[in-house]
């Protein structure tokens, strides 16, 4: 069961990615993330993926970043692929769970409302 387990989790993964990756980056919009893990959206048309450069924030190592930026930028609407080496991650907004259209002001409350970390 546990081999099952693993074999699924894995099947999904790699779907996302490959569909992530027909992504062209120089074409997304662009979003901003703070060094306490906040999101700001561009006031545009909410779209339903983002590009965010992560260069300046400071992690451990890609573990860590990978660790953090999955527990305080992910959330039910949200998912993200981070790019670590290259210092900037996707931001995928799952539009397909959501009847109608999205209002960037909610979108942009539901990021803020995201766990973040204590300071």
């Amino acid at each position: 069961m546990k081999l099952f387990k693993i074999l699924v989790m894995a099947l999904g993964l790699s779907a996302v990615n490959a569909h992530a990756q027909d992504v062209v980056i120089e074409d997304l919009p662009v979003a901003t993330i703070n060094t306490s893990f906040y999101v700001t959206l561009p006031e545009i048309p909410v779209q339903e993926y983002y590009f965010v450069d992560i260069s300046h924030m400071v992690f451990a190592d890609e573990q860590e970043a990978i660790y953090l930026l999955t527990s305080y930028v992910t959330g039910n609407l949200i998912t993200n692929e981070i790019h670590y080496a290259d210092g900037y991650m996707i931001i995928h907004i799952h539009t397909e769970y959501v009847e109608g259209e999205i209002e960037l002001a909610q979108l942009q409350d539901y990021l803020n409302h995201l766990s973040k970390p204590v300071e």
